[in-house]
């Protein structure tokens, strides 16, 4: 019985080495903020919401993008 209290400390503490490295890779990959090429998932999307509802014009019924806030006439 004493022999496999080691062993289990032992595992106890690879299995916490590895949730930790899934958590940063995770971490870094969903929210991960960087330059355009490496930023996170959740903040590509969030930044993209956020373009789309700035560059949309309240008074232009014939904007058809989003991309930029241009009104055609």
């Amino acid at each position: 019985m004493r022999n496999n209290r080691g062993q289990v400390i032992v595992e106890y503490l690879l299995i916490m080495v590895l949730m930790v490295a899934v958590a940063a890779l995770l971490t870094k990959r969903l929210v991960g903020r960087g330059e355009d090429d490496n930023q996170g998932v959740i903040v590509k999307s969030w930044s993209r919401m956020i373009k789309a509802v700035g560059n949309d014009l309240p008074d232009c019924a014939k904007q058809t993008t989003y991309n930029t806030a241009n009104c055609p006439n």
